[in-house]
C-alpha cells in the first residue's frame, strides 16, 4: 500500500512539474511574441514617419522651383522659359531686374530675347489659351525719382501692361491677355526675387 501511495505521489509531482514547465514555456513564447510584435510595430512606425517627412519636404519646396525636373524642354533642346510646377500651373517667371531698369516700366532691349522665347512657346503650345501677366515689386517705398508711379502697386501694373504690349506686338492677341499688378504682395525669399513678372497660362 505504501508503495502504491508513493507511486501516486510521484506521478502527481511529475505531472505538476510537467504542467509548470508547459506553463513556463507558454509564458516565454508569449513574451517573445509580444517583443516581436512590438519590434514590428516600431519598424512600421519609423517607416510611416520617414514617408511623412518625405511628403512634407516635397510640399515645403517652393512652388516655382526652377529645378530642371520642372522645366519644359523646347524643341531645340534648350530650356524653355515656361515652367510647370507641382500645382499644375504653367507659367514663366522673369526677374524684374532683367526686364526693367530700376523704377521703369519700359522693357529693356536685352530682355526681348527672353520674351521672344516665351512668345514662340505660347504660339506653339498654347495658341488658344488665356494668359495672365502678373507684375510684382519688392516692399521698398518708391524714392522721389520714381514717384511718378506713386505706389509699388501702380509700378507693378505698368510693368505687367508693358509685357502685355510686347506680347501683343509679337502676334499674341491682346484679347487673350489679362494683366494684374500686385506690388509687394506674395514676396519671395529676397527682394531681388520679389521683383518679377509672371506669365501664367490658363488651360
Amino acid at each position: 500500500m505504501f508503495l502504491v501511495l508513493c507511486a501516486m505521489g510521484l506521478a502527481l509531482v511529475m505531472g505538476g512539474c510537467s504542467r509548470n514547465k508547459k506553463a513556463d514555456l507558454a509564458t516565454t513564447e508569449a513574451n517573445e511574441l509580444r517583443v516581436k510584435v512590438a519590434e514590428l510595430e516600431e519598424a512600421l512606425r519609423q517607416k510611416d514617419m520617414a514617408a511623412a517627412q518625405n511628403t512634407q519636404a516635397m510640399m515645403d519646396e517652393p512652388m516655382n522651383d526652377p529645378a530642371p525636373r520642372n522645366v519644359r524642354r523646347g524643341s531645340s533642346g534648350d530650356d524653355a522659359p515656361m515652367i510647370r510646377n507641382r500645382g499644375g500651373v504653367t507659367k514663366a517667371e522673369i526677374s524684374g531686374d532683367v526686364l526693367f531698369a530700376s523704377g521703369s516700366a519700359d522693357v529693356r532691349p536685352e530682355a526681348r530675347k527672353t520674351l521672344d522665347k516665351i512668345v514662340a512657346e505660347l504660339k506653339r503650345d498654347y495658341a488658344r489659351a488665356s494668359i495672365v501677366v502678373e507684375g510684382y515689386t519688392d516692399s521698398d517705398p518708391l524714392v522721389k525719382a520714381k514717384a511718378k508711379w506713386g505706389t509699388n502697386d501702380r509700378l507693378s501694373q505698368a510693368r505687367a501692361d508693358a509685357v502685355k504690349k510686347y506680347l501683343s506686338s509679337k502676334g499674341i492677341s491682346s484679347s487673350r491677355i489679362e494683366t494684374m499688378g500686385y506690388g509687394s504682395a506674395k514676396p519671395q525669399a529676397t527682394k531681388a526675387k520679389s521683383r518679377r513678372v509672371e506669365i501664367i497660362v490658363l488651360q
